[in-house]
C-alpha cells in the first residue's frame, strides 16, 4: 500500500489519490505506474473516447507484463480497478494530493491548466508537469501557490523506462522537491535531482550533445553514417 509516512507528510488525505491530466502517449503509462504501486488514480482527458482508448492501452500493457512475468495475472484486474476516468477537471483533482500534467507542449494550454489546477486542488497538493522543454516558472506564472510547482520529466514509455528527472523550479519549495523525489522512488523509478531549470534539463542536453558530435564527425569525414 502507499507509504503512510508520505501520506502524513503531504498533509492531505490520502496520498493514495493522485490525478494524471492527459491520457495520451505519456499520461496513460504514468497512470499505470501509480496504479501498479497501489495508488488510486483519476485519469483526466477531454472526452470519454480518448479515456476509453487509454484504458485499453493500459490493459494491453499489463497483458504484456503478465506474458513476460513482470506482473501476476491475478493482479491485473485489481490494478485496472484503481484507475478511474473523468472529463471534469475539477472533479478529477479535488481529492488528489499529487497531480501530474501530461498535456501537449503548448505554453498557453499549460498556463490555463495550471491556473485551473491551482484553483481546484487542495492547498497542499503538489502540481507536477511532465514537460520535456518548457520552464514551469513560465507556465505556472498564474499559480498563486507556486512553491508546490515541480517538473517530473518521465521518459517514453513511462511504464518501462526507470528514469524520471525531478526538476526544481524557481519557486519550488524544498519540501515539494524532496517529497516528489521520494515518491518517484516509491514508484520504483530512478529519479534524478535537477537542481534548477535549464532548457532541455539534463538527459536531453546530454543526448543533444552526443548527436551534435556525431554530425560533426561525419562532416569531418571521420566516419560514414
Amino acid at each position: 500500500m502507499a507509504d503512510e509516512a508520505v501520506k502524513d507528510a503531504m498533509g492531505c488525505q490520502p496520498l493514495a489519490e493522485v490525478a494524471v491530466i492527459g491520457s495520451g502517449l505519456m499520461g496513460h503509462g504514468i497512470a499505470q505506474v501509480f496504479a501498479q504501486k497501489d495508488y488510486s488514480v483519476t485519469l483526466y482527458d477531454l472526452n470519454p473516447f480518448i479515456l476509453e482508448k487509454a484504458l485499453s492501452r493500459i490493459r494491453s500493457n499489463l497483458e504484456t507484463f503478465v506474458e513476460v512475468g513482470l506482473e501476476p495475472e491475478e493482479r491485473m484486474e485489481k490494478i485496472l480497478s484503481r484507475i478511474e476516468t473523468s472529463i471534469d477537471l475539477g472533479q478529477a483533482v479535488e481529492k488528489a494530493c499529487f497531480v501530474v500534467e501530461a498535456a501537449p507542449e503548448d505554453l498557453a494550454l499549460k498556463i490555463q491548466l495550471f491556473e485551473e489546477l491551482d484553483r481546484n486542488c487542495p492547498a497542499e497538493t503538489i502540481l507536477a508537469s511532465n514537460t520535456s522543454t518548457l520552464p514551469i516558472s513560465e507556465f505556472g506564472k498564474k499559480v498563486k501557490r507556486r512553491e508546490r510547482l515541480i517538473i517530473t520529466h518521465w521518459f517514453n514509455p513511462p511504464h518501462i523506462i526507470p528514469v524520471v528527472e525531478v526538476v526544481r523550479g524557481e519557486m519550488t519549495s524544498a519540501r515539494a522537491f524532496d517529497l516528489t523525489f521520494d515518491l518517484m522512488k516509491r514508484l520504483g523509478k530512478r529519479p534524478i535531482r535537477v537542481l534548477k531549470e535549464i532548457p532541455g534539463f539534463l538527459i536531453n542536453r546530454v543526448q543533444t550533445a552526443m548527436v551534435r558530435e556525431i554530425l560533426s564527425l561525419i562532416e569531418q569525414g571521420v566516419a560514414e553514417p
